[in-house]
């Protein structure tokens, strides 16, 4: 009876190594690069920023690799701290045209949205998502005009014109565009005409009575 329980016990002993073995077998060594990886993934984002870039958390990252993970990590971060969202609607309305990640990071560390979207203009994306510039794309939100609108923009802002009298030819952009709103005053709604000048096929001047 003893030698029958030392048998069962040697082999017992002996599946335990033996599965041992094997789940070692199927578990690859993690390498540094692995545990760089691992720790990564688990950071805010990071999983995010692994499935963009076409990598695996589990996979031994080279340098270049781990250079645009960093990269692509910051650029999370500055993303997340879009607090607005009009910071927002902005970044994604030109993120598109935003060839990198370094020129993505290099726009949203500027200080405001004014100063990005000047940076847009230099860069000369600003006008492949906004038709206006922002002072007149300001003034037709308000429904204004200023100096140096467009016709498009004048159209945007007060609608079509009543009547158009062209200056010379028409080919010039000379007109007088005229208008007719109601004005809610104290004393009930008021009729106000306006004019419009344009010369070269922009707003010089305007009036109102």
């Amino acid at each position: 009876m003893i030698r029958i329980w030392a048998v069962l016990g040697t082999l017992t002993s002996s599946l335990l190594i033996s599965s041992c073995a094997l789940l070692e077998t199927d578990q690859p060594a993690m390498s540094g690069d692995d545990d760089y990886s691992t720790y990564a993934a688990q950071k805010n984002g990071t999983l995010d920023a692994l499935d963009e870039l076409g990598l695996s958390p589990s996979k031994s990252l080279s340098g270049d690799e781990r250079d645009a993970l960093e990269k692509r990590m910051k650029l999370k971060r500055l993303e997340r701290s879009l607090v607005s969202a009009k910071e927002r609607e902005q970044y994604y309305n030109f993120r598109p045209y935003l060839d990198s990640d370094e020129e993505r990071m290099a726009f949203l560390s500027l200080p405001s949205t004014d100063a990005r979207d000047r940076y847009a203009m230099q860069r000369g994306i600003y006008f492949r998502t906004n038709k206006f510039a922002p002072a007149v794309k300001e003034a037709v939100s308000k429904s204004d005009i200023i100096l140096g609108m467009t016709k498009e923009a004048v159209i945007e802002s007060w609608g079509e014109p009543e009547a158009v009298e062209v200056a010379g030819s028409q080919l010039y952009g000379n007109e007088r565009w005229k208008f007719t709103e109601y004005i809610s005053t104290p004393e009930g709604y008021q009729r106000e005409e306006r004019v419009v000048i344009f010369e070269s096929g922009k707003v010089v001047g305007w009036q109102r009575y």
